[in-house]
């Protein structure tokens, strides 16, 4: 890989034109086919230290391809393959050596992940809903007439006929009389109003999700688009405000169709991932055991999941909506119960009350954009709602390189995230996607570096004859608030007051520029000293930030009173989307990684001082990388700053920008040197319309130019 050279010339190309010339060119991915849960990682090489870069590509590479697999399934902290990166972490610590008997003999700390509300004790959430009986006081079922008319009371099955959603009170009962009042909606501005005439004080209501119209872009409800009246907060706000003292949701069409596609989608996925693994466990000899047992193991937690897949499509075809689709209860929220009824129960309870079906009564109100509210005679409901917290079990993994000497009481903790945000859903930027969420730079990347600097630090601090203990943690559920970390904060294995300083890599995968941002280096007296000296001989271009504050593990530590340092190639357009996959990491970039990571961690091993515990400014910004193309040269002189080039028929050639032009502003930021101008393109998306002030031979000039995607 050629290195970008590490003094700046002042002459800059913005958005570096030539940079895979002087950036380096990401390697070009292996393809593999699924491996086995436990991979064959040996790479047949006596000495570690002595191998060639391309060697510890391999290794990188086979880990972040690993963790990255859509085998995987984007390791979400609550879903089952999170224990299959778990164990692959697990099996490489005991492979390097490190100890791993930490945890009832072995390398797992539990983490509790929240996973929202779930059903409590199933007699204390019960639906009972009384029909009208007939005039001739009998029943439609006891005459044998058409089941549709059955008019005895209905016992709904929670899970199969409603569901408490978890908007709504956590324990409550209501028994009173139901009312239809359409979508719920009063909008004074659409002279539309479902509670015009109709008493529901001390009822429940019944209520259509979302409002009228939605697919007639005509519709005075915004067209196509919905607004806020759609919203379940306002249609409850508005029931309450109403006297209302319960609301059933009924679920719309649409909705239903998409969330059956989602459940169809899973379960194909699901099926062809039991297929992948029959071919492999039939491929593999009789004496590869513990493969074969993996994979035994693998295909029967596949089948549990189809399982489970078909009860949700079930309840997903009658529209039953999931505990939290609705939202969570905030500060302010109802005490009420709020539910969800199956369409074809809703149904038979306005046939046999009014004799018109939902369908009917939904086209009437999309037809004419007029209410369609009534009274439901005869019918009455008994509800109770119990809901409880949920949680599921991840679990961090620690290996242990023992200390030495007089140091050895005294420790390093070097980490690293290895979940993710699974199929989507839950810190998605993809909304609405249900697809693997690979994570290759988020952050298979920073636990494969991790794994690789723990092989060198190993076989190097060998032949040392004192050092600090070297505590490698993978956390789980960093993505779910960095839960991982702050269990590991609030039960140390080894006590923190000698936890000396914490390296977090997160996000190291797709170096660009040769730009290394590096925080924490003011969280401790020292800190910037060390990795300057590490960057002496692996030559970054380092973007160094004091603060030990971010969104990563690294503050869970630091907010502890631990000095820390977290290093990080960037944000970019595939982060949390199906598209952070390992065709787009560096592995040239992660080799370089794992070689500063490795020096600082060393130097904070061996040192004789511990690093002073320093306060920091608790702002930090999370530095983007570069996207938008501007396409000029640069030149700075003195305090100003002149377009010595543009690119032809580039954003500024096409925006009427000439050579020789003096840059005053770019948008309401003065330009003093090109830094300035790098930075404000890092905050631009391609694109972006930028207005460009400049001044040409004493004219003011003002250009609007529409930024291009870097090449």
């Amino acid at each position: 890989m050629k290195n970008r050279p590490h003094r700046t010339s002042p002459h800059i190309f913005l958005a570096w034109l030539v940079w895979p010339l002087l950036a380096g060119v990401v390697s070009e991915r292996v393809t593999t086919a699924d491996s086995p849960i436990v991979a064959d990682r040996s790479l047949e090489s006596d000495s570690i230290l002595d191998q060639p870069a391309d060697r510890w590509q391999d290794r990188l590479r086979l880990d972040v391809e690993y963790l990255a697999s859509d085998e995987l399934r984007g390791r979400s902290a609550v879903d089952d393959t999170i224990e299959l990166a778990a164990n692959h972490i697990a099996d490489r610590f005991r492979d390097l050596g490190l100890q791993t008997d930490w945890f009832d003999g072995g390398p797992f700390q539990p983490v509790d992940v929240p996973v929202g509300p779930r059903p409590g004790d199933p007699e204390k959430n019960r639906l009972v809903v009384t029909l009208p009986s007939r005039t001739d006081g009998s029943s439609a079922a006891s005459t044998g007439s058409d089941p549709a008319e059955d008019l005895s009371p209905i016992t709904a099955e929670i899970g199969e006929d409603f569901l408490p959603l978890a908007v709504g009170a956590r324990e409550a009962t209501f028994d009173g009389e139901l009312v239809f009042v359409g979508y719920g909606i009063t909008a004074p501005e659409f002279d539309y109003d479902d509670y015009a005439g109709i008493d529901v004080q001390g009822r429940g209501v019944i209520v259509l999700r979302k409002e009228p119209g939605m697919t007639d872009p005509e519709s005075p409800f915004g067209g196509t688009e919905t607004t806020r009246h759609a919203y379940f907060t306002t249609k409850i706000t508005n029931a309450i405000e109403h006297g209302a003292q319960a609301v059933v949701f009924v679920n719309d069409p649409a909705s239903i169709d998409a969330a059956v596609r989602l459940v169809e989608d899973r379960s194909t996925a699901e099926r062809e991932r039991a297929s992948r693994s029959r071919e492999q466990l039939q491929s593999l000899p009789s004496e590869m055991v513990r493969n074969r047992e993996a994979i035994a193991e693998r295909l029967k937690g596949i089948e549990t999941s189809l399982e489970g897949l078909a009860d949700e499509l079930r309840t997903a075809r009658r529209g039953l909506m999931g505990i939290s689709e609705a939202g969570q209860r905030g500060a302010d929220s109802t005490n009420i119960p709020i539910i969800s009824l199956a369409r074809d129960t809703t149904d038979r309870i306005l046939i046999a009350s009014t004799g018109q079906s939902l369908v009917t009564l939904e086209q009437e109100i999309d037809s004419t954009y007029r209410p369609a509210s009534r009274p439901l005679p005869g019918v009455a409901a008994k509800l109770e709602v119990s809901l409880r917290p949920s949680s599921v079990v991840s679990h961090n993994v620690l290996g242990v390189l023992p200390g030495k000497g007089h140091l050895a009481e005294e420790t390093v903790v070097v980490g690293a995230h290895y979940d993710h945000v699974g199929m989507g859903g839950f810190g998605s930027l993809a909304p609405g996607t249900i697809a693997v969420h690979n994570g290759a730079d988020d952050n298979a990347s920073g636990t494969a570096t991790m794994m690789a600097a723990a092989e060198r630090l190993v076989r190097s601090l060998e032949r040392v004859p004192e050092h600090r203990r070297i505590v490698f943690i993978a956390f789980t559920a960093e993505e779910r608030g960095l839960l991982g970390s702050k269990r590991y904060v609030r039960s140390p294995r080894f006590p923190l007051e000698s936890t000396v300083a914490m390296v977090n890599m997160d996000m190291v995968g797709r170096l660009r520029d040769n730009e290394l941002t590096v925080y924490g280096i003011g969280t401790a007296e020292g800190l910037e000293a060390v990795v300057d000296s590490v960057n002496e001989n692996v030559r970054f271009d380092l973007h160094k930030v004091a603060t030990g504050y971010g969104p990563s593990d690294h503050q869970s530590f630091y907010e502890a009173g631990v000095p820390v340092l977290f290093f990080f190639t960037g944000m970019h357009a595939e982060y949390h989307r199906p598209s952070d996959k390992s065709d787009k990491i560096d592995f040239g970039g992660m080799t370089r990684i794992t070689d500063m990571v490795y020096g600082v961690t060393e130097q904070l091993a061996v040192q004789e001082d511990r690093p002073a515990y320093a306060e920091t400014d608790r702002r930090f910004r999370i530095r983007r990388q570069m996207t938008a193309f501007l396409g000029v040269t640069l030149s700075d002189r003195g305090d100003h700053v002149v377009i010595s080039g543009t690119v032809p028929d580039g954003p500024a050639d096409r925006g009427g920008l000439r050579s020789g032009d003096l840059l005053q502003r770019l948008g309401e930021r003065r330009v003093r040197q090109s830094s300035d101008v790098l930075e404000v393109l890092r905050d631009r998306s391609p694109g972006d319309t930028l207005n460009v002030h400049v001044d040409r031979d004493g004219q003011a000039i003002d250009a609007a130019v529409e930024l291009q995607t870097r090449p």
